[in-house]
């Protein structure tokens, strides 16, 4: 889960298997699914590889991502960076 920077410092009581990220997510990186706030599939990448989050995992997500049109690889150097580390990663699609 992620909170607003600001809120780093604060003593929250965190449930069991929920780990909580600080970052300040804009507007335009916000999107909804139902009735619950989530980041866009482009800045849940960029998170994920940022962490060093499995490679085959983000791989994985980044190919459903653009195979649905919610990414374009060229906008996505970050993740496209990380995944050339462990597979050969086409430049276009």
């Amino acid at each position: 889960m992620t909170l607003p920077a600001t809120w780093t410092g604060r003593r929250l009581r965190v449930p069991q298997g929920v780990v909580l990220h600080y970052a300040d997510v804009t507007k335009d990186e916000r999107g909804w699914s139902g009735s619950v706030p989530v980041t866009k599939a482009a800045r849940t990448l960029i998170d994920c590889a940022a962490s060093n989050v499995e490679p085959l995992l983000v791989r994985d997500a980044f190919e459903d991502a653009a195979d649905r049109g919610l990414v374009e690889r060229a906008s996505l150097p970050t993740v496209v960076s990380y995944l050339r580390k462990f597979f050969r990663v086409e430049k276009h699609r």
